[in-house]
């Protein structure tokens, strides 16, 4: 009885110094960090700017993988399915965590399985209009909706994501209807609306401003109830007659179901470090990304607050996947 106890204790021993060993040595190669919108855009930028932070941190590189399209389904899914070691983390958006369970009836993903790191932060989108309109307040694009009803185009990042919920609401709160087209992400809508192919688009600051600020487009209001400071001239629409606008897009980092907590933790640390860092704020805030705190709490308050309201909003709106 002794032996047998005695060997039963030394593999309960041996088995915690495996798991501390583990994450103490992890990682040991680089990291793959999906992303679930094409190369150039705003998530990809903001994936960018913390994996050059996490990289030092955890002494290994990062390598941003684009797989984009279908709402963040086709990143969601393949992130999912990858072996849950660490060395596959998905950044994840609303869409993927909350939207996407009322959009589609059946999906390729379990938006409730994944390991959380922690949240990355919060950011409004900018309302664009083409050049061909001259289009200089946000009344302008309402007023020519009302007297010529479904002839204005508005994009999108794709079917339920933060830019077309916001297309949506904008509609509902003006009274207005407009066709919606959508697209992988921002690298593909915003030439269509250069070009004047397209006459709206509700992007984010980090790819839509260079276009306004190069005089290509006309950015008419932002979606957050406050001004943002690197922005301050730029009215809200909630200042410009909907004073109940208020609709952003987030971000957070996840990992694939039956990670490790030893080895999330270490990877929650280097997200929260980089969130720290006053260089990679500094780039955030010009991204018009307000930083979180990396804490999965954070992470889990966000997506608990949001599924009613959004769950209401793609019933009322009708919104279907594309």
């Amino acid at each position: 009885m002794f032996k047998a106890g005695t060997r039963i204790l030394a593999a309960a021993i041996l088995g915690t110094i495996v798991q501390a060993s583990s994450a103490a040595v992890f990682p040991e190669r680089p990291i793959k960090v999906v992303t679930p919108f094409p190369a150039g855009g705003a998530t990809d930028a903001l994936a960018r700017v913390l994996t050059e932070h996490m990289s030092q941190t955890l002494g290994q590189s990062l390598i941003v993988e684009n797989r984009a399209g279908a709402s963040t389904t086709i990143g969601a899914s393949y992130a999912a399915r990858e072996k849950p070691d660490g060395y596959t983390v998905l950044l994840a958006t609303n869409s993927t965590l909350v939207t996407n369970r009322y959009l589609y009836k059946s999906l390729s993903y379990d938006p409730d399985a994944f390991a959380p790191i922690g949240m990355i932060g919060i950011g409004p989108m900018v309302l664009l209009s083409s050049k061909k309109h001259g289009f200089k307040t946000v009344g302008d694009v309402v007023d020519h909706a009302k007297k010529n009803p479904g002839t204005l185009s508005i994009a999108s990042f794709g079917a339920g994501t933060s830019s077309h919920l916001t297309s949506e609401y904008f509609q509902k709160q003006a009274d207005i209807k407009m066709l919606h087209v959508p697209f992988k992400g921002s690298t593909q809508a915003l030439p269509q609306l250069i070009g004047g192919d397209i006459d709206l688009f509700f992007d984010m600051v980090a790819t839509g401003m260079p276009q306004a600020q190069a005089d290509k487009v006309d950015v008419l209001g932002i979606t957050s109830k406050q001004r943002l400071s690197s922005l301050p001239g730029l009215p809200t629409l909630s200042e410009s007659g909907y004073p109940d606008f208020d609709m952003t897009a987030w971000f957070t980092l996840v990992a694939p179901q039956g990670t490790p907590p030893d080895v999330t933790a270490v990877l929650r640390k280097a997200l929260q470090s980089a969130l720290k860092d006053k260089a990679v704020r500094e780039r955030l805030l010009t991204m018009g990304i307000e930083p979180g705190d990396g804490s999965a709490d954070a992470m889990a308050k966000q997506v608990e607050t949001e599924k009613p309201i959004i769950s209401e909003l793609v019933k009322r709106a009708n919104i279907v996947a594309q």
